[in-house]
Parts: C-alpha cells; sequence; structure tokens
C-alpha cells in the first residue's frame, strides 16, 4: 500500500516538535512519510519567526519531498495555481552551492509548467535568497517571500508523485545527443556519488556495474564528458555505433569506436579509455585492453551488466569476475533503476517470472495483444510505428535461424541496435519459442547462437513509459501470462474491499461512541 505524500501546516509542524513526545513526533512523521533532524525543523522555526503573515499562510507545505526513482529533494515546496514557491534550508552560506542547488531545483520543477519562486534561507545569518531570472543568486527581503504567500492561489494534489514523470528528466547520450553535450541534465544522487569518488580514486581499473536502467551508461558518458575537457579520451562500444554515437563523433568531436576496432587504441594513444556494454566483449578483446592499460600506465572506466547479454556464448565470458580479479581496481555497483518506471519494473520482474506479478500493482502503461498470424501482427505493428512506438526486433542470424526469424516484424531497430537507448513506447513481439517452466519463469525452447529471451530482456528493459507486447502463435503463453495479472488484478481488488471493510467497522464504532457520549451529557 502506497503512503501518500501529505502537505504540512509549518507552524504544527514545530510545535508537534517541541510539545509532544518524541516517540508521538516520530509517529507524525511516518503518517505523513518524511523524516527529519532536529537541528532542520529548528532551523524551519527560525525562517517562520521571520515572516509577518497570518498563520493561516504557513499551511499546505511538502517538507522533504523527493521525487520518485531519481531522489531529488525539496525542503520545502508550496503549489499554488499561478506560481510554485521553493525554500531550501541551510545552516551556513556556500554561495555557489546554493545558486548549483536552486538551478537544478528550477530544472526539476519548470516540468510542470509553472511560473517558479525560488529561495534559499541561511539560519546563521538569518540571511535570504533568491535565484532570480538570469540565475544569478541575489539577498532578498523576507517582505517579499510574504507577498508571494499572501498572492499565491494554493493548488490541491491527491498525490504529489503524479505531477512528477522521472522518465521526463532521463537524458540519453544517444537519444537526447544534444542535451547531453550541452550538459541539460542531472545526475541522481547515487551517480554523484560515485562520480565524486571516482574523480578522486587513484584506481586503475574502475568498474560500473548495474542492471538496465541504473544509470551506468550515463554515468560513464558524463565522466567521459568531463575527463574529455582535459584528457586524450576513447570510449569503446561493445557493438555497431548508434546514430547517437554518430553525432556525438561528427557534431561533438567524440572518439567513439566499435569493439570490431579495437586496436585503433594504439594510433589514438588515450590517457584513459572508457568501455561500454564489457559484458558483451570477447574475452580476448578484454585481456587485450587490460594489457594495453597496464603496459601504458593509464585508467580504464568499465560499465557492465553480466546479465544483459544477447548470444548463448557470451553467457561464458565471466568478464565481471576478470574486472574485480584485476589489482588497484574498484567496484561501483549502480543499485536503483531510474530509467524504467516502479510500475514498468514490477510488470518486467512479473514477465519474466509470474511468481512476482502479485507485486505489480499498475497495468495501465502495460498492453497485450494475441495474433495467431505474424502477418497479422507485422500489419498492426506497422500502424504503431506510425505513432511513435519503437518496434524492437529480434536479430536474425545465418546459421540455424529459423526459429528467430519467424519472430521477426522486420521493423525498428534490432536487439544489437538499441545497446544502452532507451525509449518512451516500446513494441516487442512473443513467438512460439517462449514458454514459462515449471518455476514459471519465462524460458525458450531453442537457443543455438543469438539467445531469443535475452534479446526479449534487452528490449523491454529499453522502455521508459510504456510497454506493448504481441503474442503471436502462442496461446499458452498469452493464456499464462494473461491469468497471472488478472488474478493479480483480484487479489489487489480483495485487498481494498477488506481496507474499505475494516474503515467501515472503525467509522461505525467512532460514530457509536460519539453518540454514547452525546447521550451521557
Amino acid at each position: 500500500m502506497n503512503v501518500l505524500r501529505k502537505p504540512f501546516d509549518l507552524n504544527s509542524l514545530v510545535s508537534s516538535y517541541r510539545d509532544l513526545p518524541a516517540e508521538t513526533f516520530e509517529e507524525i512523521l511516518t503518517f505523513f512519510n518524511f523524516s527529519m533532524r532536529n537541528e532542520e525543523i529548528d532551523q524551519i522555526s527560525a525562517f517562520i519567526d521571520n515572516l509577518d503573515v497570518d498563520d493561516r499562510l504557513l499551511g499546505y507545505f511538502y517538507v522533504g519531498y523527493k521525487i520518485p526513482q531519481i531522489d531529488k529533494e525539496f525542503d520545502l515546496l508550496r503549489f499554488g495555481e499561478n506560481y510554485i514557491l521553493n525554500v531550501e534550508i541551510k545552516s551556513i552560506l556556500k554561495e555557489e552551492d546554493a545558486r548549483k542547488q536552486l538551478v537544478q531545483n528550477k530544472y526539476y520543477l519548470s516540468s510542470l509548467g509553472k511560473k517558479l519562486k525560488l529561495f534559499t534561507y541561511i539560519s546563521e545569518d538569518n540571511s535570504f535568497y533568491q535565484l532570480v531570472d538570469d540565475e544569478t543568486f541575489q539577498p532578498v527581503d523576507f517582505a517579499v517571500f510574504e507577498k508571494l504567500l499572501v498572492s499565491q492561489k494554493i493548488e490541491h494534489h491527491s498525490n504529489l508523485d503524479d505531477l512528477f514523470d522521472p522518465s521526463n528528466y532521463l537524458v540519453s547520450p544517444f537519444n537526447d545527443s544534444e542535451k547531453f553535450n550541452n550538459g541539460s541534465y542531472f545526475l541522481t544522487k547515487q551517480q554523484q556519488e560515485f562520480k565524486d569518488e571516482i574523480l578522486k580514486s587513484s584506481s586503475q581499473f574502475i568498474i560500473l556495474e548495474g542492471l538496465p536502467g541504473t544509470g551506468k551508461t550515463l554515468l560513464l558518458y558524463d565522466l567521459a564528458k568531463g575527463f574529455y575537457k582535459t584528457h586524450d579520451i576513447v570510449i569503446i562500444h561493445t557493438g555497431d555505433l548508434n546514430v547517437g554515437h554518430l553525432i556525438l563523433n561528427q557534431q561533438y568531436n567524440w572518439s567513439i569506436i566499435p569493439i570490431k576496432e579495437v586496436k585503433e587504441i594504439e594510433q589514438l594513444s588515450p590517457q584513459i579509455i572508457f568501455v561500454d556494454e564489457t559484458q558483451r566483449m570477447y574475452p580476448w578483446q578484454l585481456d587485450y585492453i587490460i594489457e594495453y592499460i597496464k603496459k601504458n600506465d593509464i585508467i580504464g572506466i568499465f560499465s557492465i551488466d553480466p546479465k544483459q547479454i544477447l548470444s548463448i556464448h557470451e553467457r561464458n565470458y565471466n568478464n565481471l569476475n576478470k574486472l574485480k580479479s584485476l589489482n588497484n581496481q574498484k567496484l561501483f555497483k549502480l543499485s536503483k533503476k531510474i530509467r524504467t518506471n516502479k510500475e514498468l519494473g514490477a510488470f518486467i520482474k512479473g514477465l519474466f517470472n509470474l511468481e512476482y506479478m502479485k507485486y505489480c500493482k499498475n497495468t495501465e502503461n502495460i498492453s497485450i495483444h494475441y495474433f495467431g498470424d505474424i502477418n497479422q501482427a507485422r500489419g498492426f505493428a506497422e500502424g504503431l510505428e506510425n505513432e511513435g512506438w519503437q518496434i524492437i526486433d529480434y536479430t536474425s542470424q545465418n546459421y540455424n535461424g529459423e526459429v528467430i526469424r519467424r519472430m521477426q516484424l522486420h521493423r525498428g531497430l534490432n536487439a544489437h541496435r538499441v545497446l544502452g537507448q532507451e525509449f518512451d513506447k516500446v513494441l516487442v513481439l512473443v513467438g512460439s519459442t517462449f514458454y514459462y517452466n515449471e518455476q514459471n519463469s519465462i524460458a525458450v525452447k531453442k537457443a543455438n547462437y543469438y539467445d531469443p529471451e535475452r534479446m526479449f530482456y534487452q528490449s523491454v528493459t529499453r522502455a521508459r513509459k510504456q510497454i506493448m507486447l504481441l503474442v503471436v502463435n502462442n496461446a499458452e503463453f498469452m493464456t499464462k501470462l494473461i491469468n497471472a495479472m488478472n488474478n493479480n488484478n483480484i487479489n489487489s481488488i480483495c485487498l481494498n474491499l477488506r481496507f474499505l471493510n475494516d474503515f467501515i467497522v472503525i467509522f461505525l464504532s467512532t460514530v457509536k461512541y460519539l453518540i454514547s457520549k452525546i447521550k451521557q451529557a
């Protein structure tokens, strides 16, 4: 059951902190779904002591709100029809850091399409600052904020999380090359912490490990962009270059090469080598790069996801363990998915093992269609492609590839061409080779070179907002999947009915109690 974030009255927050037992105050914080340190509440108290306004104007503040998945936090937010108020609370003034924070807040809040009024309060000297339109950081009188409180037309939201779509803030180096190169993006808290550690690290080999959607490729390219200004660098992509790679090479003079040209590094003489999708690299290629780094006493930074493989042979490469066995290496494991929203993530987990479908609470952005004939599916997919859906097809193989050929839509990009990329709406076909085994896990009947199950995984994890499956000539798979999803929905309805029943019982008991008190009076 999701706990919805609720707005708080700042006077109530301070009074609860000062007057109530500590245990009771902690329960209040739990009810309002946030946590705060004592010194932070003292600073909020000091801030509101400066405001000469009616007490009623200190309500409807969201305290310590975090955007889902991204973990971007705001100290104080108040939403209005005419503008949004944001105040960040600091103990001491570090002017450039405070300015950058408000610029970052502006970036995230601007997606809501409202005017923004952004401030920072410094408790040490009781000073107040505003980020003005040209993004300069200027001292300002508290009276400016008071007038904004009076004039704001409060806007109510039943669930604040619905306002923020994390995918709006996820910039891909390949799908949003211009935004990426111009720096129109921010790293998550975990990405930024890892970046800071890497920049201070003396390790020769840096490993960025993470599942699809955890942001390892963005972090790798962000590091490369930073080092590009001061070092000779090269990026090795394990696969063919996509359009985004070519744009970075041609328009912004990057040095990105496909793995098949790995020996070009000898002519490029880089000081730092970046490697993306290391799990798909032939062992001899990885050995060659490692030896080159050691021989030339340079740095290597590798992104890797051991599960994100596409061929049968890649299962045995064991490239992560080889990197971890090196001397002078440091591993950074990205743990939080930021590309795929939580609902899609829960569905993908349930899709690959039906036992987990019970955690999929929302299928609003999931579509599943059944076709008995591949040609019907191809015609349907053609129409969807025109509506902005990214079709991801299976990569063909020359030898003994009939199973895969029977599942191809012959449209869009294949599974190998989408490595590292992301799309809002993804369409993928499920053919007759797929089935659910006795453990209710997805499996395939035949795989002799490219692995259909791994290509399928690669494809669906490219989605940011919506997934559409076309199940073709596989009634058993469709039946099991739909049954699992429907059973989950029934269980959710029953659970909600139980909560409703409990509420009614409590409500009636309360009414009965109040009536008895009235009669006694």
